[in-house]
């Protein structure tokens, strides 16, 4: 089961090239940026030890600069009581921003919704129409969709089967795609499709875009689904969740 998308980098140890090129920031920053890491914030650590937030393929980490400012050490900061005094600025110039830019990619693309408009939550899932742990996510999820507490938004692919796409798509093109999605599921998959002669071009481009969307957030399975957490963070799950993950991701950790 897998509840955060990205995870710290540990352990690294760089030293600055001997003509690194001269620049505001220090060498073993600026050979880093060189080698692909993106500089996202810079820190104070105790003893006013310099600290840097870097990115590097969807992974956060700290950098630390030594007194001879010409090597950095790469991981996290602990204290006497082994605390990790990394994690809050990961978290600050890394994580929350790419959650936050994640969620806005989420809503900015095709979905269609079930539970109502103005519900609190909102979590959203990939899936196929071949896809039966997709059905009984949506099965366990009304619940929570007919309380009021969570609306559902379904990101349609097509990618278990040739004709996943075209069976999407008449969802998609459906009259009313959000009653059409309701009475497939509930039929457990059983219900007759109209497949369309012809796919529009936008679904067409929306199926492309979610599927590329899922992949960019690690989705590797359907359902993929996707919430933020008490603080906001960004969470996935992969798969059909448990009794107990399902509460987690609807948002109560009591079934309404």
């Amino acid at each position: 089961m897998k509840h955060a998308v990205w995870a710290l980098s540990l352990g690294l140890l760089t030293s600055a090239p001997a003509l690194a090129a001269e620049t505001h920031l220090p060498a073993p920053i600026t050979a880093l940026e060189q080698q692909g890491f993106e500089l996202k914030g810079e820190f104070k650590g105790p003893g006013d030890l310099p600290g840097y937030v870097m990115q590097f393929q969807g992974q956060g980490t700290t950098v630390f600069l030594t007194p001879d400012k010409q090597h950095a050490i790469m991981g996290n900061l602990v204290d006497a009581a082994g605390k990790n005094l990394s994690d809050a600025q990961v978290e600050k110039w890394v994580y929350a921003p790419m959650a936050k830019e994640m969620w806005q990619k989420l809503g900015q693309h095709r979905w269609i919704a079930a539970g109502k408009a103005d519900a609190p939550r909102v979590v959203y899932a990939f899936a196929d129409p071949y896809c039966p742990y997709c059905t009984q996510f949506w099965h366990n999820a009304q619940p929570w969709l007919q309380s009021g507490k969570v609306q559902l938004r379904v990101l349609m692919v097509g990618m278990l089967r040739p004709d996943s796409g075209q069976k999407a798509a008449a969802i998609m093109m459906a009259d009313d795609p959000a009653q059409t999605l309701a009475e497939y599921e509930n039929s457990k998959g059983k219900m007759a499709l109209k497949i369309p002669s012809a796919i529009k071009p936008e679904i067409t481009k929306a199926l492309a875009e979610n599927l590329a969307l899922m992949d960019e957030l690690g989705g590797t399975a359907t359902p993929s689904v996707y919430y933020r957490n008490k603080e906001g963070r960004l969470q996935q799950h992969q798969g059909l969740p448990d009794e107990k993950t399902m509460k987690v991701i609807m948002g109560d950790e009591n079934q309404p």
